[in-house]
This record gives C-alpha cells, structure tokens and sequence, in this order.
C-alpha cells in the first residue's frame, strides 16, 4: 500500500476534484475525471511493467554473461569455476551490482579498515579493481598484490594498473596455491570468490590465506549467505549462489586457526561479510602452518 501512496492520493484529488466540479458545473464533468483517473492508472501501470521488464531484461544478461564466463582452468583445483572473459567481466559486475560496484568496493575496503602502509592480498582479484583501489588506501609505503586463476583476468588487471599509474603487483595463481612467503601480508581479501570453489579446494584456500597472513593480520570473506528460501534477491537464488552458505565457511577458518572478528550484511543483494583474525603472536592453538610458499 505505502509503495503505491502516490497513486493512491492522485485518485483521491481527481475524484475530489471530479465531485466538486459535478456539484459545481453539472454531471458532464463526470466523464471528463472518470478519463483522468483511468489515465493516471493506465499510465502507472504501464511504468510498472517497463521497471519490471527492465530489472528482469539486466538479471537475464548477467544469468546469459555468468553463464558464459565460467570455463575450466589449468591453473585452478579440480572443480574449481575460474571465468575468463576479462572484457565483459567489469559490465557483468555492474549488471550484477545495478551500478553499485563503486559503492560496494568502498564498503569493502573500510570494512578491511586497510591503514597507510599496510600490505594487502586480493585473492580472486579478477580485473583488479579492487586491488588497485586498496593501493591507493594503502599508499606509497603499502603494498597491493592480486592473484587469480585466469590470465586473461591478470591480463587486464595489469593494464589497468598502468592506465591508473599504480603500482600493483597482479600474479595468476590459485587460491589454493598461493606464491608467497608465510606472513606476507597484513589484509588478505576475497569478494564473492568462495563460492566458485569446491568443499576442499575451499579448505586448501582458507588455510593458506592463514599460512600468507601476519600475526594479528585480518583476512575478509565477502559472499553470499543464508539459506536459500531466506534469498530475497534473484542474483543470489543462481544455482551457484543459492548452494553456498558464507557463514559455512566460518569453522573452516576456525579450524586454519583463524578467529572470528565479526560478520554482517553488505548491503548488497544476500551478501554478507565475515572478518577475521590470525593470532597476534603465534604459539600453542595457533593452526600448523608449512614454511614456504605451496607450489
């Protein structure tokens, strides 16, 4: 009723209007608001269907592009959904977030509460946006890296990165084989990349973004969450989408040794986020970390 307030107190001038002009003039005034209300109507109506023909037109072209987009990869796990098709994928994001992709990378990395100087990891970076933009939260004295399973995706995260005039460094590489030192990094982050990979690739994934991560490091998971009859968006009832619960993942972080911070909404369709912890200082009760980046 509230959305429709509008058209509600329209109606109720012409007809206060159409009366008063009747008791006024004489009844053929009748005809002249009964046209009125039925043009209001007919017009309200037809700006409804165009709203929803829109929004289910932009959900069926990010189905037809995510569809598209997702092939297999030598570089990733078996079973693992690596997409390839840099090109399109920003235009897929923007689809996806109804041109809110800005907003969400902004949320994204005030939720990582990234300081000057810090160093940061996008696992699954993608095209790199989100990895340049922590860059520039990070400054001079920080450091960016992005890994992902597509070179085709690193590809044009490096161009990006020297369009933008950052330096950011953009390696291929799987989530679950990450090329670097034990406590490399201060902030490790992962947007809507969890749910592309399977049960043990994503134990594999979680443990070594624990291995990567400092003592007292923050590692935040952003994905879809809650069970699938609770979804109230379309984008987060995709099959892929639907079949991945974030907060399942919080006792596989537990068990690598990391502890939960704090969890939320995004804001964002059915996506929540979780933020996370390594020990502070590493001892008994922390996760058994190997030496050495996995090969």
């Amino acid at each position: 009723m509230r959305r429709h307030h509008h058209l509600i107190l329209l109606l109720a001038l012409i007809f206060g209007a159409t009366a008063i002009a009747v008791y006024m003039f004489g009844p053929r005034w009748l005809s002249f608001g009964a046209g009125a209300a039925a043009t209001v109507i007919g017009i309200h109506v037809a700006l409804v269907a165009l709203a929803l023909a829109f929004g289910a037109s932009l959900v069926g072209f990010a189905t037809w592009l995510h569809r598209g987009f997702l092939m297999k990869s030598d570089t990733a796990g078996e079973g693992s959904r690596v997409i390839h098709r840099a090109r399109g994928y920003d235009l897929f994001v923007w689809v996806l977030l109804f041109g809110r992709e800005r907003a969400f990378r902004e949320k994204t990395l005030d939720l990582a509460r990234l300081a000057e100087g810090e160093s940061v990891l996008d696992v699954g970076c993608g095209t790199g946006t989100l990895a340049i933009a922590a860059k520039y939260r990070v400054g001079n004295l920080g450091k960016a890296t992005g890994v992902d399973a597509s070179p085709e995706m690193i590809g044009r995260a490096k161009k990006k990165a020297r369009k933008n005039g950052v330096e950011v460094d953009f390696q291929t590489a799987a989530a679950e084989r990450l090329p670097f030192q034990d406590a490399a990094f201060d902030v490790v982050l992962s947007t809507v990349m969890l749910h592309h990979l399977p049960h043990d690739v994503r134990v594999l994934c979680i443990r070594e973004i624990r291995r990567v991560l400092k003592p007292g490091g923050r590692f935040l998971a952003i994905d879809f969450s809650g069970s699938a009859e609770q979804r109230r968006s379309f984008v987060g009832r995709l099959h892929a989408h639907a079949n991945f619960d974030l907060t399942q993942v919080i006792p596989l972080m537990n068990q690598a040794g990391l502890a939960q911070v704090e969890s939320g909404p995004m804001g964002f369709h059915d996506m929540e986020f979780v933020r996370a912890a390594a020990p502070a200082t590493s001892g008994k009760g922390a996760a058994v970390t190997t030496t050495g980046p996995r090969r």
